[in-house]
């Protein structure tokens, strides 16, 4: 997919030469890049239609000058473009911060000295990358945490060494990103727990004895997610939407519904992990491997398609299975609840706005427990090795809790 940017100057209008940034929508959040590619232009070298370098013939020194800035910019372009694909790729929504700190990355751009912590931070980053032990998106997380670091330092003038990750820093990285950034706890939770890995490496490595990151405390909230009740799946299943792109959508979100896969591995799905009934692959994310038995509808939907489903990236998934999920009248007022600290938020939303890939796991797991699924038969199904993240993926229907309650009860 080509993703669409343009150059422009900061001060267009200027007399003197002016620093060119690279510009795009990042429509995942509806806002815009804006990124310095360091390079500068006398404007009256610039094309304001093109939005780009007058080119200039010859061998002059204002000649090469100019290809030379033609070249640099062009790497940021290159370098735009090869981060959104990855992104993509890996599952990962594409946000302006997650942007900026992948072309951090990419071209160095670090105010740290060699053996600094945000350097280490980067050896880290780079380790995790050659081991292959964890998963691109888990890589891309780190690379976001190094950048909100690197802004935290910058707007609370907090001097980041190993020394100095201490009680008051979890103080102010925390209200940094309640107050600044509003990430609501969960986020916050998992940032925490990112530095404090990261943490627990370098003091492995004997880069430091500060241990005081062992007590930081990793907030959380419980998350208002959705699953589909049988009745719904099956007016999903069987809705004809007259449109070939979102009845492709429904069948591989059907197909995740009924196998309990992750998006990451029915994605990588061929004949040849379909054996005696059962689907046997080597999970993306555990790196275990699973025996999933088919059903009707996991068989019926691999037939449909040949034993090949027909795949897009995660992030164009998550906007059709919306989209699908809204023409086939999934308009129920959901509360979303969620919290910043003690703040409590709540936003009323259609249903179809909360489906997305995760919909497809939580929905296998609630049904299958809802039709008498013993849970270490589903966890076994699902790879889940513990049932504390197990759990956080039921969310069993008020008819089922009332048909139990009244069971025991009445």
């Amino acid at each position: 997919m080509n993703y669409s940017y343009t150059f422009n100057l900061k001060e267009p209008n200027s007399n003197k030469e002016t620093l060119i940034y690279i510009r795009a929508r990042i429509k995942d959040e509806n806002k815009y890049l804006k990124y310095s590619t360091g390079e500068k232009i006398h404007p009256k070298f610039w094309d304001s239609k093109t939005q780009f370098p007058k080119r200039i013939s010859g061998r002059s020194a204002q000649a090469v000058g100019i290809n030379s800035i033609i070249a640099q910019i062009t790497r940021y372009g290159e370098a735009f473009q090869l981060i959104c694909t990855r992104l993509e790729a890996d599952e990962t929504s594409l946000t302006v911060g997650r942007i900026k700190a992948e072309l951090n990355y990419l071209f160095k751009r670090t105010k740290s000295s060699p053996g600094s912590f945000l350097n280490v931070f980067n050896d880290f980053i780079q380790e995790k990358r050659d081991l292959a032990k964890i998963t691109k998106g888990t890589i891309q997380r780190y690379i976001n945490i190094k950048q909100i670091l690197e802004d935290f330092s910058d707007h609370a003038h907090y001097k980041l060494t190993f020394g100095s990750i201490t009680n008051e820093f979890y103080v102010k990285f925390v209200s940094y990103s309640r107050k600044e950034l509003r990430h609501k706890n969960n986020t916050l939770g998992r940032n925490i727990g990112f530095i404090k890995t990261f943490m627990n490496w370098a003091a492995n490595k004997k880069l430091h004895r500060n241990f005081d990151f062992k007590n930081f405390e990793k907030t959380s909230s419980e998350t208002d997610e959705v699953a589909l009740s049988m009745t719904e799946l099956e007016e999903l299943f069987q809705f004809d939407f007259k449109n070939k792109r979102l009845e492709q959508v429904r069948d591989v979100f059907v197909f995740g519904c009924t196998t309990g896969m992750r998006y990451s591995d029915y994605s990588r799905i061929g004949k040849e992990n379909i054996r005696n009934g059962q689907i046997v692959i080597n999970t993306v994310k555990q790196k275990s491997n699973l025996g999933i038995p088919l059903n009707k509808y996991s068989t019926t939907i691999l037939e449909k398609y040949d034993y090949a489903l027909p795949l897009i990236s995660a992030q164009k998934f998550r906007e059709y299975i919306k989209e699908a999920c809204k023409k086939a009248g999934f308009n129920e007022s959901i509360i979303k609840t969620s919290f910043i600290g003690n703040e409590r938020i709540e936003e009323t939303i259609p249903k179809y706005r909360m489906i997305s890939t995760h919909t497809a796991r939580r929905t296998f797991i609630t049904l299958s427990l809802e039709k008498g699924m013993r849970p270490d038969i589903v966890m076994s199904i699902t790879g889940h090795k513990s049932y504390s993240s197990f759990k956080k993926y039921i969310k069993l229907s008020k008819k089922i809790r009332e048909d139990e309650m009244s069971k025991a009860w009445n």
